[in-house]
């Protein structure tokens, strides 16, 4: 049985408000996470370990039972970016398999290290590589490797058509489309036996696959463009235009929704504009709520995290929006929004472009009220926050530095 650890990588900041509740392992991109997806790919009999901040780790070990989580690895090992889609992991394996110990690097990133003896974790676990010789990686490899946040949004198509191949229940997808459906390439076109579309629907796959799971509803006069994956018992409201996006299980989606993310258990269930956004969990945009994703000059969008400034290189950019934020009713959010967890956005005009967790609209939101909101959020869908949420709320309420940082 060969170890392999699934590391975050030591810049994690760069990952913006989405990481400070989850690890890099969990973000979403297509059907499926990267975790569950290098699960899926990995050799049967790996002992698949996680390192990740040391803040998050009670947390993960609550949700993860199985996966051993920041422990030392006491003879060689494998470690792999688990920020990196796991459909490269095969070919990174093998060119590891070439040699005793390897550090892989690419644009100054570590993303794969083969070791020969032990590995201790420690918080700064990444500088024990730096006794192991280095390779770059050939430009060619790798060309979508994500080293910021907004980096995922280009790839909802890879990460739907990769999940689709790797996919148990995909022959479940089998649901006859109704002649009052329209429906262009249909044979890119999955959908669950379980799931429910009213009449009137369209479904466009003619740009990528369109994947709707089960128990979800989709309701009359929408509009479906794929690349898209609709969750498990998520509902797409009446008339909501939705095309190359994700969307997590058990959201409530209406108006417009245009190459995005959102995490489960996040609604937006009216009217208005969410593009080249990403979304968390536990997250309500008020309706009327607008994210703008182009500037009037058309010049690139430059973003302010963790006390810096960023240039994405990107001419079309919306928002990043951490877990359990609220957004008013016409909340306006401009282009390259970044927005902590636990934040109430109301300001009538628009609000700032970085605003930190804990934030009710420009003051603090008190850490008792944030969470007594929290707790009936989660009552709604049937939960309780876990003794180790809470602890991790808390946590993050008090300094946000080893949310942000790896220590």
């Amino acid at each position: 049985m060969s170890t392999i650890v699934l590391f975050e990588p030591e810049n994690i900041g760069s990952f913006g408000p989405l990481i400070l509740l989850r690890s890099v392992a969990e973000l979403k991109y297509g059907i499926l996470s990267n975790l569950e997806r290098a699960q899926a790919v990995l050799p049967p009999d790996t002992d698949l370990h996680l390192w990740i901040r040391p803040v998050l780790a009670e947390d993960h070990i609550r949700r993860f039972p199985t996966i051993p989580i920041n422990k030392d690895v006491k003879d060689e090992c494998i470690l792999l970016h688990a920020g990196i889609p796991a459909w490269h992991y095969p070919v990174l394996l093998q060119i590891l398999s070439k040699h005793k110990e390897i550090v892989l690097r690419r644009a100054g990133v570590i993303i794969a290290v083969k070791s020969a003896g032990p590995q201790i974790f420690s918080h700064d676990f990444h500088h024990s590589f730096e006794a192991i010789p280095h390779k770059e990686l050939d430009d060619q490899l790798l060309t979508d490797l994500p080293l910021w946040i907004w980096d995922y949004l280009d790839l909802i198509r890879a990460g739907i058509e990769f999940d689709l191949t790797i996919w148990k229940e995909e022959k479940q997808y089998l649901q006859k489309l109704k002649d009052r459906h329209s429906t262009l390439e249909e044979k890119q076109i999955f959908i669950h036996n379980t799931a429910e579309l009213n009449d009137y629907v369209h479904l466009d796959a003619s740009k990528g696959p369109i994947v709707i799971d089960q128990d979800s509803k989709v309701s009359s006069f929408s509009s479906l463009t794929g690349p898209l994956y609709i969750g498990k018992r998520s509902t797409v409201k009446p008339s909501a235009n939705i095309s190359q996006s994700i969307i997590g299980n058990v959201c409530n989606i209406g108006g417009e929704v245009k190459g995005s993310i959102i995490h489960p258990y996040s609604n937006k269930s009216h009217q208005g504009y969410l593009g080249d956004s990403m979304i968390g969990s536990w997250v309500n945009l008020g309706a009327g709520t607008n994210v703008s994703n182009l500037k009037n000059n058309y010049h690139d969008i430059r973003v302010s995290w963790d006390g810096n400034s960023y240039d994405t290189g990107r001419q079309f950019l919306g928002c990043m929006i951490g877990d359990h934020t609220k957004t008013a009713i016409g909340v306006r959010l401009n282009t390259g929004t970044f927005i902590g967890p636990f934040s109430n956005i109301f300001q009538n005009d628009f609000p700032p472009m970085a605003i930190p967790s804990f934030s009710w609209g420009n003051g603090v939101y008190e850490f008792d009220r944030a969470i007594e909101t929290a707790k009936k959020v989660l009552h709604r869908r049937g939960k309780v926050p876990s003794a180790t949420e809470l602890a991790l709320f808390k946590a993050l309420a008090k300094d946000t530095t080893p949310f942000t940082h790896f220590k």
